[in-house]
């Protein structure tokens, strides 16, 4: 009941607050197309759930005693206030990154600098990973509840699903700082079902990693700063092309089978070849887009 109760009354507690004075609201503009002010309280209310939780005994997890999981927030919820630079976040994710591979080293090779050089790349990337994914509603928490009752964080199912209520009806956002936290709760220490070998780690969170590999390659391909937002997300033309609904169920089967996958042989093929056909999809859309906003046909 505690796990229901307590994120609600946070809600709407912070709510209120944020509402009242202005802080943590994201604005509509012209790629965040939401009708009215939206609180980014998402991230917020994980935070102070999980330290009531771990109070009052109803989990038994070290996250409320690591470092990192307080670090990883902050640069959220700093970048949540004051919309930080994109090098600003990288810098100092890099900096919580070495810190993470302390206690969180990924055995790609025999070479332990080589290894812990990885997982901090790996650490940067699932946690912008997330942050990438946040773009519709539903999406991000859907995919992190699936990935909590995988990972072992069952008790972070029935908050998310709380969040994914006021989120659906868009009452609260995840934020950057809520992104940012749920990736870094299912890669550390704390969850002890992820995958070991960094290939099926790689399959495990296919989504999230399609979708921050993919931007990158795009935007490249269009001679466009990799860096710079758009609005040419697989989960923006998805949801386009099939609804919102549709979108999101077929995007949750997809993190389900890549899940499922990733303990099979030859995952990683069948996650490249999946991907490679998600990729040119994208590509075509995009194209045809772009053409059409240049009043090009493709006529000659």
């Amino acid at each position: 009941m505690f796990f229901i109760l307590i994120p609600i009354l946070l809600i709407q507690l912070l709510r209120t607050f944020s509402i009242r004075t202005n802080i943590l609201l994201e604005y509509p503009d012209e790629r965040k197309q939401h009708n009215h002010p939206v609180p980014l309280l998402g991230g917020l209310v994980l935070f102070i759930s999980t330290i009531i939780f771990s109070v009052l005994g109803l989990i038994e997890n070290k996250l409320t005693c690591d470092i990192c999981f307080y670090l990883v927030f902050i640069i959220g919820i700093l970048d949540d206030l004051f919309e930080l630079r994109y090098y600003v976040k990288l810098i100092m994710q890099i900096l919580v990154s070495i810190l993470y591979v302390q206690n969180n080293v990924i055995a790609i090779t025999d070479n332990n600098t080589i290894n812990s050089i990885a997982t901090a790349v790996w650490f940067v990337v699932i946690l912008n990973a997330f942050n990438l994914i946040d773009g519709i509603n539903g999406l991000l928490i859907g995919l992190s509840i699936i990935y909590a009752a995988f990972t072992g964080n069952i008790w972070l199912v029935l908050p998310l699903f709380v969040l994914l209520f006021f989120n659906m009806n868009e009452k609260t956002f995840m934020g950057d700082s809520g992104a940012f936290m749920l990736a870094y709760i299912f890669i550390s220490s704390n969850s002890a079902n992820i995958p070991t070998r960094f290939s099926a780690l790689v399959v495990f969170f296919g989504y999230p990693i399609y979708e921050i590999t993919s931007s990158f390659l795009r935007r490249i391909l269009m001679k466009k700063n990799p860096f710079k937002p758009d609005r040419y997300h697989l989960h923006y033309i998805g949801s386009e092309q099939f609804g919102l609904s549709t979108f999101l169920m077929l995007t949750y089967s997809l993190t389900l089978g890549f899940v499922l996958i990733s303990s099979q042989k030859l995952d990683w093929l069948i996650y490249l070849g999946i991907c490679t056909v998600i990729f040119i999809y994208q590509l075509c859309f995009i194209f045809h887009t772009e053409r059409m906003l240049k009043g090009d046909d493709g006529n000659f």
